[in-house]
């Protein structure tokens, strides 16, 4: 059975990582009650404090009307405001609140514990490697769409 695992083609490699960690993911979230796509909002938001919408959007690969769904319950949640931008009125830049932080830490601590199994006995240049391959992937998917 074991071996069989070493026999899949790349695709089913990739389905079933992302299967795998798609479902700890939302395990993960759950217990700090909040949708995954929401909780990837909410850690983009923390490290980059005022982006707009559409950098938002550009940055997670999603579609505006996506974002601007999560970021409704994210603000009635009160774990972010939107504010008007005023330089340019079109814009509508994100802010994260105080509770917002609480809750991206607690997302950032069961993460990281995640991170720690996901790259246990893989060095620090497997790392990088890694990294740069799945940036490639994403642009060569988002790319093509």
């Amino acid at each position: 059975m074991e071996q069989d695992r070493y026999n899949l083609d790349d695709w089913q490699l990739l389905a079933q990582v992302s299967q795998l960690f798609r479902s700890i993911s939302d395990s993960f979230t759950e217990q700090v009650d909040i949708p995954r796509g929401q909780a990837g909002l909410l850690c983009v938001v923390a490290k980059q404090d005022g982006l707009a919408q559409t950098e938002i959007a550009e940055q997670l690969s999603v579609r505006g009307a996506t974002v601007t769904n999560m970021l409704q319950r994210l603000e009635e949640a009160g774990l972010v405001i939107r504010r008007r931008d005023v330089e340019d009125n079109r814009l509508v830049r994100v802010y994260i609140t105080e509770a917002g932080s609480q809750k991206e830490d607690a997302i950032n601590e069961r993460f990281g514990n995640l991170q720690q199994l996901i790259f246990k006995d893989i060095n620090a240049d497997e790392r990088v490697m890694l990294k740069r391959l799945l940036q490639q992937i994403i642009f060569n998917l988002t790319e093509e769409s």
